[in-house]
């Protein structure tokens, strides 16, 4: 991987760090709760994809090295959309290619929404664009997941992810991963998208069924991965980032304005 420039940008009064690395037609890559942009690209799956594009992947609110307000108004899908349509302005880019995953693709699907515009393809993975973090909490027989609940889970079932959240950081995080459910409007922003869109997932990841149903629902194509919600980043990141890739380059590469 190519060395990585760190910028910062600012929307909506909060500071939102990013990094960019690689060469070639843009891509925003967003990374899932309890990560950072760094972290996303540590993995096979970001390694893979910034050596074949120009990366710019950002901190969430409340992650890595962007700002974590305490005002909960901060953390809604269109604020953090925002925040996304922020870093491409920092970055010099009026358009990218747009690939999220899990809270990412949340991010992305407000990104849709909102600013539509600004995306040149979109590839969203292990997220139920309509129904959310209630599709697993449903599966798990709970009425929602809160950010508490989430935080708890983490440091018992992956724990070396969430190492570093101290009780400091609690209140943000729990409010970050609390404005995923923030749905309304987000899946037929996706919809109406009229840049080319495709919806990624393990097999075994309990989103899987619904992803395969919003994607025919709307005449989306599905890549099928191994493995579940973690190992498909982290044991089949270089197959999974293939397939993205391949999706990109067959259905949507347009040269894009350089920063």
């Amino acid at each position: 991987m190519s060395r990585m420039k760190d910028t910062y940008a600012d929307a909506c009064g909060a500071r939102i760090h990013f990094v960019e690395t690689g060469s070639g037609a843009p891509l925003l890559l967003v990374h899932g709760a309890f990560s950072s942009g760094v972290e996303f690209l540590e993995t096979e799956f970001g390694a893979v994809l910034a050596g074949r594009y120009r990366v710019v992947a950002p901190d969430s609110l409340a992650h890595g090295e962007s700002d974590a307000p305490l005002d909960v108004t901060h953390y809604g899908a269109r604020q953090r959309a925002s925040h996304l349509a922020a870093a491409l302005d920092a970055a010099g880019l009026e358009r990218a290619h747009v690939v999220g995953y899990s809270m990412g693709g949340w991010m992305a699907s407000a990104l849709a929404t909102f600013h539509p515009e600004r995306i040149a393809s979109l590839a969203i993975g292990g997220w139920d664009v309509v129904n959310g973090m209630y599709t697993p909490a449903a599966a798990w027989g709970l009425p929602e997941i809160t950010g508490p609940m989430l935080i708890e889970m983490a440091r018992e079932q992956n724990p070396q992810l969430s190492a570093w959240v101290q009780p400091q950081h609690e209140h943000t995080l729990g409010a970050a991963i609390e404005g995923m459910n923030d749905l309304g409007g987000l899946a037929e922003g996706v919809a109406r998208l009229t840049a080319p869109v495709a919806l990624f997932c393990g097999r075994e990841d309990l989103y899987y069924d619904a992803v395969v149903q919003f994607a025919q629902a709307n005449g989306f194509p599905v890549l099928a991965l191994p493995g579940d919600h973690m190992t498909m980043l982290y044991r089949h990141g270089a197959e999974s980032a293939r397939r993205v890739g391949e999706f990109i380059d067959a259905r949507a590469h347009e040269p894009q304005p350089q920063g």
